[in-house]
């Protein structure tokens, strides 16, 4: 197998934030190939700044998910490379190559890895020399193949296992509860949840979509550990995606006519990358999960990663844990990668017409009610744009099981991951509220407005959303 050139993509360009940020793979490329088992070492540097590992507290790390696509040389075709597992998915055990004070962890579908810091500290992050074993013989890549691999890093949060509560025993719209009594609800397992008006079953009322029967067991509850991205989708990550999808897909994925793309495919690129990406419809959000091998995350696990474990709800809070919000004002470099504030920590009827950069409200100096963070260190949960995730209202939504996607997309550009929803939208909703909401109540962590929606056409600018992986 010959390499013979390699191409950097890198998500999250240069954000400026108090937690992480400005990831930057470099010097990536491929070596120690093997012709007997059939796989090559992908080595790669890795750095982003301002990261931390705790076991106080939120008991939690941010980290990045990486995968790779390869191409055969002369082909349009992209694939999503095969990462070697080896139970118990260690580095030690796949053959990865882990730089000192880093973790690296391989799920069992090799899908990718997760990287993160190994120890209690925090900072930055400037670890070289890492390798990740690729089997390229799985993917049909024979020894004397020419390739081009591309590697991708996202920028994601660690939300550990633990009880939580659903709802606030507030007033928002069609706020989950206890059956019996309007108060918030207790999270404590994974097991299935029966629904209805008695006490001790979790309860809903959004008119039509009342909740009843059993919400089952493989539904994502958020009570055991998952991943979520810090931020939601830029325009640079979808630019990405569209870059490595061949043309007729590109066709399908082409948000709102070329909105937020400048040239031509596979040539693109995104006029302010920092930005938060608009128009995400919920095929292309379902489409992008799949292709980078996640999944959408579940409207419990939303207000989970907002509210933390073990924390008792606040009535009527954000996701920052308290009941005030200030609209953001002033904005300075709109889009551009020094963009700032005068004064806010949400945009939710913002007169600038426009979603702000990714960790916007994040600086050195701020902390999680000044920059909109939620408990674990989360970005723009409430507000900026509208959080696609998997709706416990209709039928639709209570079948799905938590699968992720498998890097490949459908021939026309759809996601076609069984148990995930349907192509006509059923089974969705949207949380967190988003720039031009006009109403700060949408902003609220167990605000329900809009917990069943099935709205898919590319008309809305507020629409954006992020993904999850399962812990392992």
């Amino acid at each position: 197998m010959k390499n013979i050139f390699n191409t950097l993509l890198v998500f999250c360009l240069s954000m400026l934030s108090a937690l992480a940020n400005n990831v930057q793979t470099t010097n990536v490329f491929l070596n120690g190939q093997n012709t007997t088992s059939h796989f090559s070492l992908i080595n790669y540097n890795i750095s982003w700044e301002n990261s931390w590992r705790t076991n106080t507290n939120e008991n939690n790390y941010d980290g990045v998910w990486i995968f790779a696509k390869f191409r055969k040389v002369n082909s349009g075709n992209w694939q999503h490379a095969t990462i070697n597992y080896v139970s118990p998915g260690t580095a030690a055990a796949c053959g990865h190559t882990q730089p000192a004070g880093s973790t690296i962890k391989t799920p069992a579908d090799g899908k990718g890895v997760w990287m993160y810091r190994s120890t209690i500290t925090s900072g930055n992050n400037n670890w070289t020399g890492a390798k990740l074993r690729w089997n390229y013989g799985a993917d049909g890549v024979l020894d004397n193949d020419s390739v081009e691999i591309r590697l991708f890093a996202v920028e994601m949060v660690y939300c550990p296992q633990g009880a939580y509560y659903l709802g606030s025993g507030g007033s928002e719209s069609y706020h989950f509860r206890d059956g019996a009594v309007d108060t918030y609800f207790p999270i404590n397992s994974e097991s299935a949840i029966q629904c209805g008006t008695g006490a001790g079953q979790l309860y809903a009322d959004q008119g039509a979509y009342i909740l009843s029967g059993t919400l089952p067991a493989a539904y994502p509850k958020g009570y055991n550990a998952f991943w979520v991205m810090k931020y939601e989708f830029s325009q640079q990550q979808y630019i990405d995606f569209l870059n490595t999808i061949d043309y007729n897909k590109y066709l399908t994925r082409n948000p709102f006519n070329g909105a937020y793309t400048v040239g031509t495919h596979p040539n693109l690129t995104a006029p302010n990358p920092e930005r938060a990406m608009g128009y995400i419809s919920s095929l292309d959000m379902l489409s992008w999960l799949d292709w980078a091998a996640m999944r959408p995350m579940t409207e419990l696990e939303y207000e989970k990663a907002s509210r933390g474990s073990n924390q008792l709800p606040v009535a009527n809070e954000y996701v920052w844990g308290n009941t005030t919000i200030s609209d953001i004002n002033t904005p300075s470099n709109q889009g551009s990668i020094n963009e700032t504030w005068a004064t806010g920590n949400c945009v939710y009827w913002s007169t600038s017409n426009a979603l702000m950069r990714c960790g916007a409200l994040a600086t050195s100096t701020s902390d999680r009610v000044s920059s909109g963070a939620t408990y674990y260190g989360i970005m723009e949960m409430s507000g900026n744009a509208w959080e696609w995730a998997i709706s416990v209202g209709d039928a639709n939504g209570q079948s799905f099981n938590g699968v992720h996607g498998d890097g490949a997309l459908s021939a026309n550009g759809d996601y076609d991951v069984a148990n995930w929803p349907t192509l006509s939208g059923l089974g969705l909703c949207i949380r967190g509220g988003a720039y031009a909401s006009m109403s700060s109540a949408f902003c609220r962590t167990s605000d329900r407005y809009y917990g069943v929606y099935s709205y898919v056409l590319k008309s809305s600018l507020n629409m954006g959303g992020r993904g999850v992986r399962t812990a392992e």
